[in-house]
């Protein structure tokens, strides 16, 4: 018996072999899958996702610079103390009352202690530059909202691939039984005598081909859990419960465009930042305004001061005006003036790019939806152009390698429903991110 002719019996001998499971055996450590639904997963990635706990700490930040610039704004009280030691004593005797008493120039020694208060009155820069910096803040806090709506979509979209993966894992596992079976098919009529050899080894080609294409479907699957998992801020890999997407029976570009301009955090964000450079040239022109505050001081010391009294206090009115401060606040508000042009450009470009994401977002939709129904088309197809083929294989009408083609037909073709479903999943999580909606 020739090589081939002993392959070809023990082909012939051996029972069916149903899909592989995977072999970790060389893999430690892999964590363990956690299951959850779409709503658990957004308000775990509110809580611990990376870059949004980062934008969010940009927005405290910038709080926290507006908390910086107003104390020009508010009272500043000061206390000091002390004990100092003279070389010398400096002591003189004044008449007072009908007699005298010593008045200490400079004592020897003695233990002080002061207070400062300080209410500012009237600072006109200070006011613009408190104004701009909580534009600022503003603007920080919208850029959070931003990165939030767009993690989101991110989410939803990642979580759309995995759902994919699954199942283009079971078309896969499917693809694999469907192989062995043909080539049990193969053996059956071989035995009967109306069978070739050849497509037994055609048959067992595609079942080894479509077991690579399950592993293959199984890492990628798993390289997409993993991807939920670290946009959720956790190192194991997640499976989200993926609710059916159901796309509007149609859009209005003109209204998504009037809703996206009204929600978009961007849109606002920019506009604060304008508003807060047309601020800060404000308070660059209001350096030449005159200062005014408020002070009052009270000191004591152990030793007592030339009046006779060991305490004594002082309050003032101070006035404080820069006529010229050598072209400073020229200079200053020609920046700001400049940073705020730029601020508009940018706000015009980002308007005009929201729009576009929205006529975009919403020809993807569409395109997505007429995708997924061509593909369910070509499924059922498929389904049905395998069936025949393999009633006709049975019947002696079609051979071994029109089943294996149409079977690989049908495999290809759910594999394409299951992308174009996805697909369609992510163009929806789009546009909701272009109009400014959070999933």
């Amino acid at each position: 018996m020739t090589a081939i002719a002993a392959a070809l019996a023990l082909l012939v001998a051996a029972p069916p072999i149903e899909a592989p499971p995977p072999d970790t055996s060389r893999l430690q450590g892999m964590r363990p899958l956690a299951r959850m639904t779409m709503s658990d997963a957004l308000a775990e990635l509110d809580r611990q996702n990376p870059s949004l706990e980062e934008a969010r700490s940009r927005a405290k930040a910038a709080l926290g610079v507006v908390r910086q610039v107003t104390s020009p704004l508010l009272p500043t009280l000061q206390v000091g103390g002390g004990y100092f030691h003279n070389n010398a004593s400096v002591i003189i005797t004044a008449p007072m009352d009908g007699g005298v008493r010593q008045v200490y120039i400079q004592p020897l020694d003695a233990w002080q202690a002061s207070a400062g208060l300080r209410v500012p009155l009237v600072v006109p820069e200070a006011w613009f530059q408190v104004s701009a910096a909580r534009d600022q803040a503003l603007a920080a806090a919208e850029a959070s909202d931003a990165t939030r709506l767009t993690l989101r979509m991110a989410l939803v979209q990642a979580a759309w691939t995995a759902w994919a993966g699954d199942e283009i894992v079971a078309a896969s596992e499917r693809a694999v039984v469907s192989a062995r079976s043909q080539a049990e098919s193969a053996k059956r009529t071989l035995r009967a005598g109306t069978g070739t050899p050849l497509a037994i080894l055609q048959a067992e080609t595609s079942a080894t081909r479509r077991e690579s294409d399950l592993l293959a479907a199984r890492s990628e699957r798993s390289r997409a859990r993993i991807a939920v998992g670290v946009l959720l801020g956790r190192p194991d890999p997640v499976e989200i419960e993926m609710p059916p997407s159901q796309p509007a029976g149609s859009y209005d570009i003109d209204a998504l465009s009037r809703e996206a301009t009204e929600a978009r955090p961007e849109l606002r964000a920019q506009a604060a930042v304008v508003r807060s450079y047309e601020k800060q040239k404000s308070a660059a022109l209001w350096r030449i305004a005159p200062q005014i505050s408020a002070s009052g001081g009270a000191q004591g010391q152990t030793v007592p001061f030339p009046t006779g009294d060991q305490g004594g206090w002082r309050v003032s009115v101070d006035l404080t005006w820069t006529l010229y401060d050598g072209g400073y606040r020229y200079g200053k508000a020609d920046q700001a003036d400049a940073q705020a042009s730029e601020a508009r450009a940018s706000e015009t470009g980002v308007r005009l790019q929201i729009l576009q994401e929205v006529q975009n977002a919403a020809r993807d939709v569409e395109v997505a939806r007429q995708r997924l129904a061509l593909a369910r088309q070509e499924r059922d197809t498929a389904s049905s152009a395998a069936a025949s083929a393999r009633r006709g294989f049975g019947e002696g009408v079609t051979s071994s390698l029109d089943v294996l083609s149409a079977n690989d037909m049908l495999y290809m073709s759910e594999i394409g429903v299951a992308q174009a479903s996805a697909r369609l999943g992510g163009s929806i999580a789009a546009l909701d991110r272009a109009v400014g909606r959070s999933p």
